[in-house]
């Protein structure tokens, strides 16, 4: 079984719980005034953002298999992505759809590791 690239999967985490860090910093305020569909997305984000931050952290310990360990590169890139394009807005709206877009394609890649 292969294993995880310590340094790609480290920038890979780091990215993805900036991200998470940035969706815990909105208000309660801004998110009870997000329509519905925005507040599952920013529930569904935060959900989808944890699982991958504990499914890459047991990688570390257990060994991937070879599906996920060519993505792995992708993953850490797309993660990295989804963290800068978030980065600079500050509308708690843009912020949850665009890390909701981002998520989806770091979900299909660590859906590999199952």
């Amino acid at each position: 079984m292969a294993t995880v690239d310590t340094e790609t999967n480290e920038a890979t985490l780091e990215s993805l719980r900036k991200v998470r860090r940035k969706l815990y910093s909105i208000p309660e305020a801004e998110l009870d005034a997000m329509s519905q569909e925005d507040q599952v997305k920013y529930g569904d984000s935060l959900h989808q953002n944890g699982l991958a931050v504990l499914k890459l952290e047991a990688a570390q310990l257990k060994g991937v298999n070879d599906a996920f360990k060519a993505k792995e590169q992708e993953l850490k890139t797309t993660a990295a992505s989804v963290e800068q394009n978030i980065a600079a807005l500050d509308d708690a709206v843009e912020i949850v759809r665009v890390a909701s877009e981002g998520l989806v394609l770091v979900t299909n890649i660590i859906k590999l590791l199952a």
